[in-house]
């Protein structure tokens, strides 16, 4: 029944969690906002701004200027990312083995604004794999919203049923299956459980597993 595979980008096709966890955290400090390290848990997989709407709400004044946390975060994120970043171990193979069998078609879904995003896949050489890409710039509502996987599904010309989407984090895999797709946990970032709890139809380890399974 799978024609298509989705991927979320952080933290499956690059280990980029800590980093974004780091410098949201930086971010928020240096504008007084105090934020315990453990809250973070609940925000992977969210647009940036529902993050820091949150947050403002949550630990700060109320009056933080979210544009310009959201300004510094890109930039300063962008900068540790492409000295910092590595690739998740296995995504060239499998991303290599998805072109040449042409088995399924395959797209990104990303939390992340198109520009860093763009500058990302450019690193690793990956942006050649994915014409299709949907952003945090195309969307009104972040995962855990079905509105991202929707979307990705309606540019793909494929029912939201016949995709499988790959996810890492509760907020996208809840978002995955409110739009209707199946959903893949990896445990680069959460342990299974966690994305079973959330309502994974399957969990894998790693990229080589997952190839067994779809090839």
């Amino acid at each position: 029944m799978i024609k298509a595979i989705i991927f979320d980008m952080d933290g499956v096709l690059v280990d980029s969690e800590p980093i974004h966890q780091k410098v949201e955290l930086e971010i928020c400090r240096e504008f007084g906002i105090d934020v315990p390290s453990e809250a973070w848990d609940d925000f992977h997989g969210q647009k940036l701004r529902e993050i820091y709407e949150h947050v403002i709400q949550k630990y700060g004044r109320g009056d933080e200027p979210i544009e310009k946390m959201m300004e510094r975060k890109i930039k300063i994120y962008l900068g540790c990312a492409l000295r910092e970043m590595k690739i998740v171990e296995g995504v060239d193979e499998f991303l290599q083995k998805l072109k040449t069998t042409k088995k399924f078609a395959y797209a990104i879904t990303t939390s992340g604004p198109k520009m860093q995003q763009d500058k990302i896949l450019e690193k690793f050489k990956l942006n050649k794999f994915f014409p299709i890409m949907v952003t945090a710039d195309d969307v009104s509502n972040g995962k855990p919203h079905p509105e991202p996987y929707a979307t990705t599904a309606k540019k793909l010309n494929i029912a939201p049923k016949n995709c499988l989407v790959i996810e890492d984090s509760d907020n996208g895999i809840i978002s995955a299956k409110a739009a209707g797709c199946q959903a893949c946990g990896i445990t680069t970032t959460f342990a299974r459980e966690r994305l079973e709890r959330a309502g994974a139809d399957f969990v894998v380890s790693n990229f080589q597993e997952l190839e067994k399974i779809l090839f």
